[in-house]
């Protein structure tokens, strides 16, 4: 193609004189009028196609290669199939299908597009710039909605924070002011001591001049008169201390234990003297009476009954102040509310003989035909925790998070503790002297000194308390008075004053004894209706839950305010 350097002007092909005015689309030249006549004359197979020069680069006027046979151009289409096609693709493929023009089949195909363009055009244009639209509103609105959370949970950790605080100030408050009342409360005691102390020297005195210095009928007058000291000579009591506690609570909103922890009080009791007297008499005969303590015991009062469709009920385990989980005859577990509306529904393979609740809120029982504990997470996720050598029956979590079951296979019985992860960390079978302690234990539980309360279930029917070492500290063995009661020992707990609680299951009765072993009192009798009290459990708000095992129900009662 020849060009002048001085003008950008397109010249002939063939003269090179006159400016190219024409394009041969087959051949690509360009062409001058004169040379068009010529160039028309020339033979080539595919014939000439001649278009002025200003439309040679419209694309119908270009050259298109098949795909197919890429050294021909696309002549033609196929019309049956759509597509346009070369020499060689209609000898080949297309000989017997309807043959027409590219141009024809493109008008087609433009007016068509061209409707579709003009659909895409007004109306999908318009909608995709509303839906960006809406996609950016909305990734503003996440910004701003996140932003007002964020600051909606600064806010809300720092009145959090300040709840806490607010809370151990109250707490601290708690243990100063119980610390004075308890200080006040023994100090008491202790002056009644000294005073007997001071009354006892001058008696020593008066006895020791009587006998080494004084005429004898001194000493003959003053017994003659006195001879009644040693009755009005009463020793002081003893007295039984135990230390306040603060139980670890869970993180919670439900309630301010939970979130910090509660405070529980310590006390001072007076272990009575034979005759029930409270009196501490001084030589002149004048009295001092005992301080009363914080807490007290009264009649129990019933708070809920609830109903169940369980045939015989057997065990009951508090989750919290308002709710429990219980079981009995059967497979399955359910969490009943103090209305007797049923929360939950736990799925058993056996039958549980043995619930607790974990610290962090699982649910743990035994199963003692397969030897498993098994662990409910709170989102009922249910895992094997503890496969155990031998029978598992009753069992507890403890106040520090470890898990108390008792064992039982032909001639073993014994109490297993174990971590929170299910790690054996110690057994209880034998007291320090070597001899057996238990024959078949079926419940345990702890109390706020960390012994370890057992229920006997045997020819023996006591409860065994041993020490958190494993040495025996006492057997209860419910004979309080002879004749009166019988003695079947089933379900066990402890309230916030180390009471501990027993199910009388042969008396129908609910013993409380101290943490010593000495009985206190029946708070429940038959003659408040419970019938055969089998599981028992005592609930942060030392409100006593007991399942009763023919009535199918559970009672919820207050004993201590």
């Amino acid at each position: 193609m020849a060009r002048s350097q001085a003008q950008d002007v397109i010249r002939c092909q063939y003269c090179e004189d006159e400016p190219a005015v024409f394009h041969c689309v087959p051949c690509g030249d360009e062409l001058c009028p004169r040379c068009k006549v010529f160039h028309l004359k020339s033979k080539v197979a595919s014939g000439h196609n001649i278009v002025r020069l200003s439309e040679r680069l419209h694309p119908t006027n270009q050259i298109k290669m098949c795909e197919v046979h890429s050294s021909k151009a696309y002549e033609a289409c196929c019309e049956d199939c759509q597509v346009p096609v070369c020499i060689t693709c209609i000898q080949e493929v297309h000989g017997k299908h309807a043959i027409g023009k590219i141009q024809d089949l493109f008008e087609k195909q433009k007016t068509k597009t061209e409707n579709e363009l003009s659909k895409m055009k007004t109306q999908y244009k318009s909608k995709i710039i509303q839906r960006i639209k809406d996609f950016k509103n909305g990734e503003s609105e996440i910004k701003t909605s996140h932003k007002d959370i964020r600051q909606t949970m600064k806010k809300q950790a720092q009145d959090f924070i300040d709840h806490i605080r607010a809370i151990l100030k109250e707490s601290l408050d708690e243990s100063s002011k119980n610390e004075t009342e308890k200080l006040i409360e023994i100090s008491q005691y202790t002056a009644e001591a000294e005073r007997f102390e001071q009354n006892l020297d001058q008696l020593i005195e008066k006895f020791e001049t009587l006998t080494e210095s004084s005429h004898p009928a001194d000493l003959i007058l003053y017994r003659k008169r006195n001879h009644d000291i040693f009755k009005r000579l009463k020793f002081p009591e003893k007295i039984n201390l135990t230390m306040p506690s603060f139980k670890i609570g869970q993180l919670s909103k439900s309630q301010n234990e939970h979130q910090f922890g509660k405070f529980t009080s310590g006390h001072i009791s007076s272990l009575k003297s034979s005759d029930g007297s409270l009196q501490v008499k001084d030589l002149s005969g004048s009295a001092s009476v005992k301080p009363s303590t914080k807490k007290e015991l009264r009649r129990s009062v019933k708070l809920s009954v609830i109903k169940t469709q369980i045939r015989e009920l057997y065990h009951v385990s508090c989750r919290d102040e308002r709710s429990a989980y219980i079981s009995g005859d059967g497979l399955g577990i359910q969490l009943k509310d103090k209305s007797g509306t049923e929360l939950d529904n736990i799925s058993t393979d056996g039958q549980p003989f043995g619930l607790a609740v974990m610290q962090d809120g699982s649910l743990i029982y035994s199963d003692y035909d397969n030897k498993v504990i098994y662990r409910v997470s709170p989102n009922k996720q249910t895992t094997t925790l503890i496969n155990t050598e031998d029978s598992p029956s009753g069992l507890c979590c403890t106040r520090l998070g470890d898990i108390l079951v008792c064992m039982c296979l032909f001639n073993t019985a014994k109490v297993v503790k174990y971590s929170s992860s299910g790690r054996k960390i110690q057994e209880f079978e034998t007291d320090q002297n070597r001899r057996r302690l238990f024959f078949y234990p079926t419940f345990v539980c702890d109390n706020i000194n960390e012994d370890i309360c057992v229920s006997d279930w045997s020819m023996n029917k006591n409860v065994v308390v041993l020490t958190k070492s494993g040495n025996l500290r006492f057997k209860y063995d419910g004979k309080v008075q002879a004749g009166r009661f019988k003695f079947d020992p089933y379900g066990l707990a402890t309230d916030s004053l180390g009471h501990i609680l027993i199910a009388n299951n042969a008396n129908n009765a609910i013993h409380l004894i101290s943490q010593d072993g000495d009985f206190l009192s029946c708070i429940l009798t038959e003659n408040d209706g419970i019938a055969l009290p089998h599981g028992i459990s005592v609930d942060t708000h030392d409100n006593l839950w007991l399942v009763e095992y023919k009535n199918a129900c559970v009672k919820v009662y207050q004993h201590l305010f």
